[in-house]
């Protein structure tokens, strides 16, 4: 099966469950709803990201970290940590898990802590790196 149409395909097996949930049926309200399409969003720019189309699913995820989503945020911030699909920068890194971190992100949360603890795209702070610890242990 070509690489483009296995993308849909697992987007589809992972999101039809969504889709036919009460959630997706109306039975619930309209901010789940958002949830479980930021999630098949979500889903999709991973199975893209699995089969090595870096580009696109830098594109993929940078659409959904400015829309709001702590996940795309989290997602792009490691793409650009690692320089995938985009030219790698510990600043940009640090900028994105600092903005899912704010938005309640707790993986997030450790890599700005660890950042701060090494100076990776910003700083060294150990009070930073600290106070982002805690809050990454913090219960839920």
């Amino acid at each position: 099966m070509p690489r483009r149409y296995a993308a849909r395909w697992i987007a589809m097996a992972v999101s039809l469950p969504i889709l036919l949930s009460p959630v997706a049926q109306g039975d619930e309200s309209d901010q789940q709803l958002g949830v479980a399409r930021e999630m098949v969003k979500v889903l999709e720019a991973y199975a893209v990201y699995k089969m090595g189309q870096y580009d696109l699913a830098f594109e993929r995820y940078q659409a959904l970290a400015e829309s709001g989503s702590h996940q795309g945020m989290y997602n792009l911030a490691n793409m650009y940590a690692a320089g995938q699909g985009v030219t790698q920068s510990d600043v940009r890194a640090f900028e994105w898990y600092l903005k899912a971190a704010e938005a309640g992100n707790r993986l997030s949360m450790a890599e700005v802590a660890r950042a701060y603890a090494e100076g990776a795209g910003t700083e060294a702070s150990p009070v930073q790196a600290h106070h982002w610890q805690a809050m990454a242990a913090e219960e839920p």
